[in-house]
């Protein structure tokens, strides 16, 4: 099975963020895949609100609208990393709880 065949779901939201990853009986290789690949795409979406986010820092879109914008563009990248952190956390949690098979 290779990293794209893995079985993974992300839970997000409020309501199953103790939840985290569940991964259901994948050996530590195949979860070391996993960690590997949430890494990735945690590293590679990071920055996705950072353009938005500086442009409106720099009073690109001002009045009311631009206000309102601003904020949720914000509020929006703060949950973007909290999700992305806690994948990562749960992915290295999970696969740190798994044994080495010899």
């Amino acid at each position: 099975m290779n990293t794209w065949e893995t079985p993974l779901l992300i839970c997000s939201g409020a309501a199953s963020r103790n939840k985290g990853i569940i991964v259901a009986d994948l050996d530590r290789d195949a979860m070391r895949a996993v960690a590997q690949r949430i890494q990735w795409l945690s590293d590679e979406h990071w920055w996705a609100l950072d353009p938005s986010c500086r442009l409106m820092e720099n009073d690109t879109w001002v009045g009311p609208t631009g206000t309102r914008f601003d904020a949720q563009v914000h509020a929006d990248q703060r949950e973007l990393r909290d999700m992305l952190r806690h994948a990562v956390h749960s992915a290295n949690r999970k696969l740190a709880s798994l044994q080495d098979t010899p």
